[in-house]
Parts: structure tokens; C-alpha cells; sequence
């Protein structure tokens, strides 16, 4: 591996750097990155990058979506290389948990990168000349992201670059050339024309030919799309919640010099991924005296010199929920009623509708929703409370989707009965039938 000629430069205030795999393939260091809302991100994504005057773009769209973009001076002259986005790479190859790497080099200073289960934060892919300064940022992210692990690598060395850089480079982490808008208009009016032409042979087609295709089944494209939407959505009981509880249970509050501060986990499709946060409370506690103390099966991993990460999976601690079939209508704010004073907080928030699109038949119209097909939709729900109260909710029949359950020790909220120093916070939406 070696280093890259000067040919390609950046004309952004941003420094951008480039490393060489061959000839062919370049790893661009640097990039501006920048969420994108709303739908059709490939295209938004374009549009931005090209107000933004950037000459190559990229776009990760799972799990939410982000443009990295740059502006490469003399990219149309001599050799064109294919360039590929070092963070896209470095986010590809550690597509779970929160995670960071500094990588310094002699001659530019501090890299740092960093992503959240695959996707690339925006704050992230800069250089900085000193050490303070990547501390600042890494501290930052570290309070956006509790869970944060942070790497950092010796100085850069051509010859032994690390690990996730020497990874074949996929499509995803390769850069698009924006094309000149010329180009862009010719292409649209052929793609005009086409759909013209495509258009009058099957009118053509339609009228020579009297046998009428019949239309899809109403029901069964609309189940397919209602499934879809299920799988999104992995409901959790009551029994669900117990087993993810009881592993909580098997992490060792006190253990030779550490002490447990929180627990904290979210769904993962149908399991559940669950960090255990250790603070060191004494100047002789060891990393390996927690490590062997950890149950079997969970992962060790420290974060800094004062605390460390027990890391662990719950398999199979959910169900999906059949959209499709509407549920009993049953007064479950009433329960909530009854069972808030054993809780510090519960709050339900206001109801939207389940957004679904309709599926499309062969001429490319909506289906109409069949008369038998429920309507849903979905309220925020957060409650907060003690730990031994978790229980009245298994009373809580209303379909529930939670997005993160946490413990915090001698956490010491509430009052009266609500009051604990275990602590438990559900985060999620209850799902009901609109009637």
C-alpha cells in the first residue's frame, strides 16, 4: 500500500486525504456528511450533493440515511480513479454497537471516524491536528452514545495499514461521480422517449389483444404489504420482557472492586442486545477480575481505565404481530390507570396512524384496502419506575413494541411506593385497532 500523489485534492475548507490500494482504488479520508429526510434518498441525496457542489457523493441508507459528499479538484483530468469512502469502509466492517477509531498519521495528524450500527456519524471522518482536539469530539459522542467503543491505532504505516482498510472495498463504500447536468438532460429526454414509445406498443399490444389479465387478489398483495410492516415492529410480552429481566438478574452488582451502574438493551429484530455498564471504585480493581467474573456467554470489553462494557445477546425475546388481524377492544388505559402509582412515570402519548402504502396493481394503481382489513395505529409509550414493578404491566393486554428497556443503580428516583434505587425505563409504542 502506498500513499497517494497530490493530484487529487480537496477544495473544501475540510482537509481531504487519500490512501492508495492500487493503481485503480483510492481510500478518501475527510468526507462531509449529512443526514437526509424524507423518502427517495438515492435521489434527494443527488440533488444535495449537487447544490452543495460536490463532484463525488455517496449514500448509506440503512439504518437511516446520510450523504457523504466532497469536492476533488482536477477529478477530470489525467487518471480517474475509483474512490472509495475510508468510513462507509470502516462502518461496513463493524455494522453493529457504537464504535470509534483514531488513526494518527505523522504527516496529517488525528483521523477520526465513527458509526453506529453501520451507519456513519456526521460529526465524525475529520482530521485534527492535536490530540485535545479528537478527545473533544470523542467526548461528545460519548454522551450521545453511552456504549461507545473507541480504538485507537498506532501511527499509519503503509505497509501494515489496519485491518478494516485491508477489506476488499464494496459497493457501498464507493464514491459517485456527479455528471455534468447536460449529460443528465439527455439521458431524461431518452428516458422520455422510451417510455413514449413503450406506451404506444402497449396500446397497440392492449388493442390486438382481447384477453384481460385478471388482477391480483386484493387481500393477499395487501397482506404482503402488512407483513412487511410487521416485521418492523416485533411485539414484546410480558414473558418476553421476563427473559431479557433475567439476565439482568446474573450481572454481579459488586465484584472485587466494581460496581454495576446500568444495564441497557434494544430489540435487534426478534433478540435483544444488552450492554452492562461497570464503574471502578477501587485502585486495585483489575479488568480480568471482572472479565472472569462475568456469566457465561457475555462479552468483556473496556471502554477506559475506570469503567468497563459486559456485553451479551437474549435470543428469540420477541413475536411478530399479524396486522392483518385486528384485535379485542379492550380498556387498557384504565389499567394504566390502576397500576400508575406503583411507577414514577407513565406517559402515552397521542395517537397517529400506522402509515402503509398501498400495494399497486398490474397498471400501476393503488389497491383498494379490503373492507375486513383493520386499521392501526401506533402511540409513543415511557414508563419509569421501580424495578419490582415491572409486574403490574404483564396485566397490560395492548399489543407493545419497545425500542429500549434500561436498568440504573442507586439511580433513587421517585416517591412513596415508586421510590427505588433500581430503576427500570421502558421506551417504545403500543399498537391498537382503530374502530
Amino acid at each position: 500500500m502506498v500513499q497517494p500523489q497530490d493530484s487529487l485534492a480537496a477544495s473544501d475548507k475540510e482537509p481531504l486525504r487519500t490512501i492508495a490500494l492500487d493503481r485503480d482504488t483510492h481510500f478518501v479520508f475527510g468526507l462531509q456528511w449529512t443526514p437526509l429526510l424524507g423518502g427517495r434518498p438515492a435521489q434527494v441525496g443527488r440533488d444535495r450533493a449537487r447544490v452543495l457542489r460536490a463532484t463525488h457523493y455517496l449514500i448509506g441508507s440503512e439504518p437511516s440515511a446520510v450523504l457523504g459528499y466532497c469536492r476533488v479538484l482536477n477529478a477530470r483530468r489525467h487518471h480517474k480513479p475509483v474512490l472509495h469512502s475510508a468510513a462507509m469502509q470502516y462502518a461496513q466492517t463493524h455494522a453493529s454497537g457504537s464504535v470509534a477509531c483514531v488513526l494518527p498519521h505523522q504527516e496529517y495528524g488525528f483521523w477520526v471516524v465513527a458509526a453506529h450500527e453501520g451507519t456513519v456519524l456526521v460529526q465524525s471522518d475529520k482530521w485534527f491536528s492535536s490530540a485535545e482536539d479528537v478527545q473533544e469530539l470523542l467526548a461528545l459522542l460519548a454522551q450521545r452514545f453511552p456504549a461507545l467503543v473507541v480504538c485507537w491505532l498506532p501511527a499509519f504505516d503503509p505497509a501494515e495499514p489496519p485491518e478494516w482498510l485491508r477489506v476488499s472495498p464494496d459497493a457501498f463504500s464507493r464514491l459517485t461521480r456527479l455528471r455534468k447536468r447536460v449529460l443528465q438532460r439527455i439521458l431524461l429526454w431518452i428516458s422520455v422517449l422510451a417510455s413514449l414509445l413503450g406506451a404506444l406498443l402497449l396500446m397497440t399490444q392492449e388493442a390486438n389483444n382481447s384477453v384481460i389479465e385478471s388482477t391480483p387478489d386484493a387481500s393477499v398483495r395487501w397482506r404482503e404489504v402488512m407483513q412487511r410492516i410487521s416485521d418492523t415492529y416485533p411485539i414484546h410480552t410480558s414473558l418476553h420482557i421476563a427473559r431479557v429481566m433475567e439476565d439482568w438478574r446474573q450481572a454481579p452488582i459488586y465484584v472485587a472492586g466494581w460496581k454495576l451502574k446500568q444495564i441497557q438493551c434494544e430489540p435487534k429484530v426478534l433478540d435483544w442486545r444488552c450492554i452492562a455498564r461497570y464503574q471502578r471504585e477501587h485502585r486495585l480493581a483489575l479488568n480480568r477480575t471482572l472479565e472472569l467474573s462475568a456469566p457465561k456467554g457475555w462479552l468483556f470489553q473496556p471502554f477506559d481505565l475506570d469503567t468497563a462494557l459486559l456485553t451479551w445477546t437474549v435470543r428469540q425475546a420477541a413475536a411478530p404481530l399479524d396486522l392483518a388481524v385486528g384485535q379485542e377492544r379492550d380498556d387498557w388505559m384504565s389499567y394504566l390507570q390502576q397500576v400508575s402509582p406503583l411507577f414514577e412515570l407513565v406517559q402515552v402519548g397521542v395517537a397517529t396512524r400506522l402509515a402503509i402504502t398501498a400495494p399497486l396493481d398490474a397498471q400501476g394503481a393503488p389497491i383498494d384496502r379490503p373492507d375486513l382489513m383493520p386499521l392501526w395505529q401506533k402511540r409513543s409509550f415511557v414508563v419509569k419506575g421501580p424495578m419490582r414493578s415491572v409486574a403490574a404491566l404483564s396485566g397490560l393486554s395492548a399489543p407493545l413494541h419497545w425500542r429500549n428497556v434500561s436498568l440504573s443503580v442507586d439511580g433513587m428516583s421517585g416517591s412513596g411506593v415508586a421510590r427505588s434505587q433500581l430503576v427500570v425505563q421502558f421506551i417504545g409504542d403500543l399498537f391498537e385497532t382503530i374502530q
